[in-house]
């Protein structure tokens, strides 16, 4: 039988204030989601201000300018189903690192999860994102392995992130050796394809350094991660979740090579979006595929962080910044961000529309989740007073 991620005691505080406490928990994380939203339409108002007029002394089209143009549906349409089908294969890649754990799931149950978390994640600013929901549903159904729902979540998101990065790595390597006339030219996208080779290189090296460490080690390791402020315990927790991940490596082979055809479909969807206003000099104007390649990762990357809901702002701010290190007109890349965007908030509504069909399953799904202490690494989430059974692996670890 496959080994667990060994569940935690519940973080549930005990006394008469508990509910007192949640609600003040609640209220914050609400208000912390709404500042979110706050800046981050803020700073997308600031880019759009920034780059709404051109230059008429550079001949620099603005947004103002762009959104005059008529708008080209046909690459719109392309973007968008491109990136409901880079969503797609994303849970499908989540849905096979929670088989490798033997947690029982269909696919069915990951498309709609996903596809509600999307919603979660886009639209709503309280406590419980889209990884938490997911999290939440697959340990309900098994409350005895939490952290190993958990750690899927966290894999996922590892996974592709290194996607990203492997992917500039590549393609950029192809590219720039094929003699791309852009990439020669340009130093700082050649840096960009440096960078993440090494990174790329370096996460490669270092997951299968991991497969030869004792156990005793993997666990000095966590606790000194646990020691750090604030972050400790959630690295903790990314660690031990490597560690368990590191002895199916077929399963995640398989992840990459489902992350690579995934961000394919996000970087064309991109390519596309930029098609959906065409500027007076396209030639000049518009990133070739080839540059997308390297700068739609990085801008992916950027706007990740968790600054603000779905990147709003920061996405927009990136590819401002992305297109004029490429040399072309940072409008573009902004109005390029933007019609995504659209295209993104279209399929969060589809999300929504799967949430009221799953509405019956979804009740009080905030307070539950808080209550069970999902997120962070408060206890030891794999290795067990007797970490050799802990450990032990079945006879086929990447069985599906």
């Amino acid at each position: 039988m496959t080994p667990d991620l060994l569940p935690r005691p519940s973080t549930l505080p005990t006394g008469r204030n508990t509910r007192g406490t949640g609600v003040k928990k609640h209220a914050a994380a609400w208000a912390k989601g709404l500042l979110k939203y706050g800046l981050g339409f803020g700073l997308l108002a600031w880019v759009i201000s920034k780059y709404w007029a051109g230059d008429s002394a550079t001949g620099t089209v603005g947004l103002e300018t762009l959104l005059e143009r008529p708008l080209n549906p046909v690459p719109l349409v392309l973007a968008g189903l491109l990136m409901a089908s880079a969503l797609t294969l994303q849970l499908v890649r989540w849905f096979l690192l929670v088989r490798a754990l033997d947690l029982p799931f269909t696919v069915r149950n990951a498309l709609r999860l996903g596809f509600v978390g999307v919603f979660y994640n886009t639209f709503l600013p309280g406590a419980v994102g889209g990884d938490l929901l997911k999290a939440y549903f697959i340990a309900r159904e098994q409350p005895g392995r939490k952290a190993a729902a958990v750690a899927t979540v966290l894999i996922d998101r590892a996974m592709g992130l290194f996607g990203l990065i492997l992917f500039v790595a590549v393609s950029g390597s192809i590219a720039w050796a094929a003699g791309d006339e852009r990439l020669v030219a340009n130093p700082d996208l050649q840096w960009m394809v440096k960078v993440t080779a090494v990174l790329a290189g370096g996460a490669t090296s270092g997951y299968i350094l991991i497969g030869f460490l004792p156990v005793r080690r993997v666990e000095r390791f966590a606790g000194r991660l646990k020691a750090l402020p604030k972050v400790g315990r959630s690295l903790a927790e990314m660690w031990y979740a490597v560690w368990v991940y590191r002895q199916r490596p077929r399963t995640i082979l398989l992840g990459v090579g489902i992350s690579a055809v995934c961000h394919l479909c996000m970087v064309f969807a991109f390519h596309f979006a930029s098609r959906g206003f065409t500027p007076d000099n396209p030639a000049v104007d518009l990133a070739t595929l080839p540059e997308h390649m390297v700068i739609c990762p990085i801008g992916y990357i950027v706007q990740a962080l968790p600054v603000s809901p779905g990147g709003v702002g920061v996405g927009e701010a990136a590819f401002a910044g992305l297109y004029k290190l490429s040399g072309r007109t940072p409008s573009t890349g902004v109005a390029s961000r933007l019609a995504l965007r659209v295209v993104e908030w279209v399929i969060g509504l589809c999300g929504y529309v799967v949430y009221l069909r799953m509405r019956t399953e979804l009740p009080g799904v905030e307070d539950e989740a808080e209550k069970e202490g999902y997120g962070g690494a408060e206890d030891n989430p794999i290795i067990s007073d007797e970490p050799s059974r802990a450990v032990e692996l079945p006879a086929n670890p990447d069985r599906p």
